[in-house]
Formats: C-alpha cells, sequence, structure tokens
C-alpha cells in the first residue's frame, strides 16, 4: 500500500535507508473497519477490499450534527453512487449524492454492528503485539517512518546515545587495559626481583640451635623467625649460590639482620674459620670451662676469669659464677671470637630457654636453674615434674617433715667435689660444706650442674603433690618410689638397698 497521498509528486523512499536510519518512534495503526479495529490481517485485508465496492451511508443532521453510529436515530441518510457526468458537472470525483429516509432496517443493522464490535476480542494495536501475534507486520500496521520522508526524521538523540556507547565502552577497554598491564608489570617485577635480605652485617647476639636432620629450607625458617636473616628466599638463594655448605646440628651464635650470605656461612664456615665444641647436660663448670677450651683453643685461664664475674652476663646478684648457665648443645664460634663472646652465647642460649618457659625475673631464673640441675642429677627423665613438686614442698614455709631441709645428697657430693653417689654420715653432718642440704636449709648457693630443656621446664612448672620422699629403687627400671611421711620413706629405702645387694657394684 503505498504512503504518498493523491497529489503527493515525492517518489517514495527505498526500504535500505529506512531501515538504516529508523528511529524509535511506536509504530502508527491503519485504521480497520469500525472504531475498534480488527486487528487482524485477514480481516483487514477483507474490509478493505469491501469499503471499496461499499456505498457509506451518510447521516444528515436535523437539528445539530450527529453520527450515525452513534445515534441510530437520523431521519436521512445519504448515499453516494457512481454516474457519468459531462466535464464540469457537480459531482465529486464521478460519484453523486443520493438522499433517503432512514427505515427501521438501517437502525437494527447499526445495532447489531455495534453489538458485534462489542463482543469481539480486541488486540492492542501497537507494532510489538502484532509482531508477537503473527511473526511478522501484519497489513494495517506500519512504522511511524513510512508515513514521514526521511528528511522529516529527528536522529540526533539516537546519535547521541549512539557515541555515548562508544565513549563508555573505549572507557571500559582502556581500564581493563590499564589493569592487565599494571598487574602483568607487578608480577613480572615480582618474578624478576631478588628476594628481600638485609644489607647487614648485623648487630647483637642471637643463638641459634640448628636441630639434628634439618635441612636448609627449615634452617631459613627458624633464621627468619629468629630475626638473623630477611626472608627464606634469600637464604635459598645463598644455599644455591654456595652448593658445597653442608649443615651441622649444634648451637650457634649469629647476629640480627644479617645478610644471608654471612648467616650461611657463619652455620656452615670453612673449617679453619670455625671452632666446635659440646657440653653434656649436668655438666659442671669446671667440665664446661675445660671442653670450651680445648674445642677453641682459648685459655683455660681466660676463660675462668670470665666466668668468675657474672654480673658482666647480665646475671642476678645471687649468682657467684656461671654455673648452671652454660646451656648444653653443640657450638661453632668463629675463630677468632674471644672468652667473654663465646661464653655469651651459652648463657643467651640458657636465657632464651627460661623465657620460654616464662621465666624471665633473673632472680626467678637462678632458683629455677638450681632447681632444675637438682633434678638432673637425682632424678629420671620421667620424674622431674612430681620430683620439682617434692622439692617445692620441702622448701615450703610450713613444711612439717623436714623443716626446709631439702636433703639432697646430689648437693652434697658437688660441695665435696666428686661424682660418687653414696655419702657418709659424718658427710651428711658436715656443716663446713655449703651445698650441705642436710645441715642447710633452703637451696645451695648456686646449680650444681647445667640442666637440660626438660629439667628447665619441670622446675619452671612442678607437679603438685603430698610427697616429701623420693627415692630410686631399680637403676635398671628407673623405678621411683614417693612418700608423705619418714616412716613410709625408710621403707622404700630399703627395697634400694636390697637391690643394690642383689646387684653388686652397681651402687657404688
Amino acid at each position: 500500500m503505498s504512503t504518498t497521498e493523491p497529489g503527493d509528486l515525492t517518489p517514495p523512499q527505498s526500504p535500505a535507508p529506512r531501515r538504516r536510519r529508523r528511529r524509535h518512534t511506536p509504530a502508527r495503526r491503519f485504521s480497520g473497519v469500525g472504531r475498534h479495529g480488527a486487528g487482524d490481517t485477514a480481516a483487514v485485508e477483507e474490509a478493505l477490499a469491501l469499503a471499496e465496492e461499499a456505498v457509506l451511508p451518510t447521516p444528515v443532521p436535523v437539528a445539530a450534527p450527529v453520527d450515525e453510529f452513534d445515534t441510530h436515530d437520523a431521519t436521512e441518510l445519504v448515499s453516494w453512487h457512481a454516474v457519468d457526468a459531462p466535464e464540469g458537472a457537480e459531482t465529486a470525483g464521478g460519484w453523486a449524492p443520493e438522499t433517503r429516509p432512514a427505515s427501521e432496517d438501517d437502525g437494527a443493522w447499526l445495532a447489531a454492528a455495534e453489538e458485534e464490535a462489542g463482543a469481539a476480542e480486541h488486540h492492542g494495536g501497537s507494532f510489538e503485539d502484532g509482531l508477537s501475534r503473527f511473526g511478522a507486520v501484519p497489513a494495517g500496521y506500519l512504522p511511524a517512518e513510512h508515513f514521514y520522508p526521511d528528511e522529516e526524521v529527528d536522529y540526533s538523540d539516537r546519535k547521541r546515545r549512539r557515541r555515548r556507547r562508544g565513549i563508555t565502552l573505549a572507557a571500559i577497554v582502556l581500564v581493563f587495559l590499564l589493569a592487565v598491564g599494571g598487574g602483568g608489570y607487578w608480577l613480572l617485577k615480582q618474578l624478576t626481583a631478588p628476594p628481600a635480605d638485609y644489607a647487614g652485617p648485623g648487630s647483637g647476639n642471637v643463638s641459634f640451635t640448628v636441630q639434628s636432620g634439618w635441612g636448609a629450607k627449615q634452617i631459613g625458617k627458624h633464621l627468619v623467625d629468629a630475626g638473623v636473616v630477611k626472608s627464606t628466599g634469600a637464604f635459598d638463594a645463598a644455599v644455591a649460590a654456595n652448593t658445597a655448605a653442608t649443615f651441622h646440628p649444634g648451637d650457634f651464635q649469629l647476629k640480627r639482620e644479617m645478610t644471608a650470605a654471612d648467616a650461611l656461612e657463619a652455620l656452615t664456615g670453612k673449617a679453619d674459620a670455625v671452632t666446635y665444641f659440646a657440653l653434656d647436660p649436668n655438666v659442671r663448670l669446671n667440665a664446661a670451662l675445660t671442653a670450651i677450651s680445648e674445642g677453641t683453643g682459648l685459655s683455660l685461664d681466660e676463660l675462668k676469669a670470665a666466668a668468675a664475674k657474672p654480673s658482666a652476663f647480665g646475671l642476678p646478684e645471687s649468682a657467684t659464677n656461671l654455673e648452671g648457665w652454660l646451656h648444653p648443645g653443640e657450638y661453632r664460634f668463629p675463630r677468632d671470637a674471644d672468652a667473654q663472646t663465646v661464653l655469651q652465647g651459652l648463657v643467651d642460649a640458657t636465657k632464651a630457654t627460661l623465657e620460654k618457659q616464662g621465666i624471665t625475673d633473673p632472680a626467678q631464673q637462678q632458683r629455677t636453674l638450681t632447681i632444675a640441675s637438682i633434678l638432673m642429677a637425682e632424678a629420671l627423665k620421667g620424674d622431674y615434674a612430681k620430683v620439682a613438686g617434692v622439692i617445692e614442698n620441702r622448701l615450703a614455709a610450713d613444711n612439717k617433715e623436714t623443716y626446709g631441709l631439702l636433703q639432697s645428697d646430689a648437693t652434697v657430693i658437688y660441695g665435696l667435689d666428686r661424682y660418687s653417689l653414696l655419702v657418709t654420715k659424718a658427710e651428711q653432718q658436715d656443716k663446713s660444706n655449703p651445698f650441705n642440704t642436710y645441715v642447710h636449709k633452703g637451696l645451695p648457693p648456686t646449680p650444681i650442674g647445667s640442666p637440660n630443656d626438660a629439667a628447665i621446664e619441670a622446675a619452671a612448672h612442678p607437679q603438685a603433690s603430698d610427697d616429701y620422699y623420693w627415692v630410686t629403687v631399680n637403676l635398671d627400671t628407673g623405678e621411683t618410689l614417693f612418700a608423705k611421711t619418714h616412716n613410709e620413706h625408710l621403707a622404700n629405702v630399703d627395697k634400694y638397698r636390697q637391690w643394690c645387694q642383689a646387684n653388686e657394684g652397681r651402687c657404688k
């Protein structure tokens, strides 16, 4: 169907530009039959065909303009019919009017048409509704641009929207590229940058222990935790660069914030640059100093002179020497380390163990070490905590069993400077021995050896009990019996003597 009016000489626009330049304007509905419209393609086409042949009735107003489709009471109807008229006659395009009176049949016809139209199913008249119901553009529905020439359509709004969409899309793409590029640069920098390392050479002293079975990864992690090296990556790189490096268990004296290479050198070292020695648990001061002298080459007199000044190592006033403070273990020191440096390293290792158990007060540290050294000499490892509880009971002010006396053979023989476990009655009554806890109340003046970590832990956390006595009655199995009273204890001592008689020579 043409969209041009009669007399319009403007040629219709082709479909292609209309599709390209179509704007978002609601479709206009072509009027169908009646005021409701058919809304159906076939009905519209049929109505158009009938309209070409029909003679449309026109109401003649009587008193005022009326619409025969609304009033049904017009007195005259006007019909138009084709006529042959000469040129210039008073006709309308070959049609002439004819007036006739309205009849009842006309009113009935109009009423029936109204009733039928009211009962008919109504559909939306939009362009989208036609598409949804028929799958194609139904007859009677044309886009608005079919009714207007292309030059009359305003496309500026759509152009602005397209321009905004283009700018938004470009911005999103730009942000994405910047994010990807920045992330890639950061990742590349992380992958290629050397691992974090301290500038060195470090300061202070750090006692570091390499446990048996530790490899480079474990050592590196513990070095970072101790504040010696800055990162495990730096230590791994140093190990990779020094393939000849080998690790050995022991205690090492390092510095805080060392370079990874310097820390590795201190832990592995060259044979001619590092000294080595080992201290057994429960070793006494003189024996410890002798072992240190033999391992480091330092003069024994120089070591003894340094050990006689405990205040120089930050120890409490109650400490008269370094007895008990030289932590057992394996040690490696630079060959040029002096006596003060070596002994400080061992003292620091003991302090670290005490602090790990929550003992930070210097006087309390000295007391804990003294009890721990007695545990090592008097009990087996499995009984450390329980014997520590018994010692605390004996040291209590309200002790009515031993009245503050520890009565330890181990302290007596330490004061006698020997290692025999047997103590005579006379030795138990010798008041000249300051370590004789049979006659002197409380703890001995100093520890009686260097306790290990297990004994220090038990002394710091004793097991509570009501016992005041203990004795090991079987040296092979380590069976230890505890008693609350002295009579019960004497019965346990008889069991020990019987075992000694059955195992001649074992109790000397």
